[in-house]
């Protein structure tokens, strides 16, 4: 399978990787704000399968984190795309939100869940005006999830590192996870139905 061969979800990079390989360009960004704006576009229907779709993908997180992507960011970015995706599309349900290790502290994985959520909404909402489908309904599941997004996003970061706090950490990552995959897969689905209608 095509995808399988650009980049299966075995290939994606740890948060920690993600986040030497944006330092090392002298990008301060959080890792987990580029994966929820990648995962934002995935949403919006964009699709890393073609070099044409691609290029629209970088341009559009370009413009969605106010960056520029050069050189090997592009392969990274190329690289993180194909993975989450492949993920997303996995029976198994293995697409994870990139987010610092378990053991990290509770504040920098509570500060990455709302630098994701904030990205996935910047994401979709790049993806929405580049596609110029804001005239589009959309669905009410999505828009259900973009709502939750949106007070995840503001999600208190000075939280009291105890049990409690880690389980509703747990419970968000859950919520995010499964809400991608859901507004991903709807989106790409569509997508692929009005191509093939383009094309008979």
């Amino acid at each position: 399978m095509l995808l399988d061969a650009l980049g299966a979800f075995e290939d994606m990079p740890s948060w920690d990787e993600a986040a030497d390989g944006l330092f090392n360009v002298g990008l301060t960004l959080n890792p987990s704000a580029l994966h929820g704006a990648m995962a934002g576009l995935l949403g919006a229907g964009f699709s890393p399968h073609t070099e044409q779709h691609f290029s629209a993908t970088v341009a559009a997180l370009e413009k969605a984190l106010a960056i520029d992507l050069t050189g090997d960011l592009v392969d990274f970015v190329s690289r993180l795309s194909l993975a989450t995706l492949s993920a997303i599309e996995d029976a198994d349900y293995t697409f994870q939100p990139l987010l610092p290790a378990e053991d990290s502290p509770l504040e920098e994985r509570l500060l990455s869940i709302s630098e994701w959520s904030r990205g996935f909404l910047s994401g979709f909402t790049q993806g929405i005006t580049l596609r110029e489908a804001a005239g589009e309904p959309v669905p009410s599941m999505t828009a259900e999830a973009l709502k939750d997004m949106a007070a995840i996003a503001q999600v208190d970061t000075e939280e009291t590192d105890s049990e409690e706090a880690e389980r509703q950490l747990e419970d968000i990552i859950e919520f995010i996870r499964f809400a991608a995959i859901n507004i991903v897969s709807e989106a790409q689905s569509l997508q692929e139905g009005s191509s093939e209608n383009f094309q008979s």
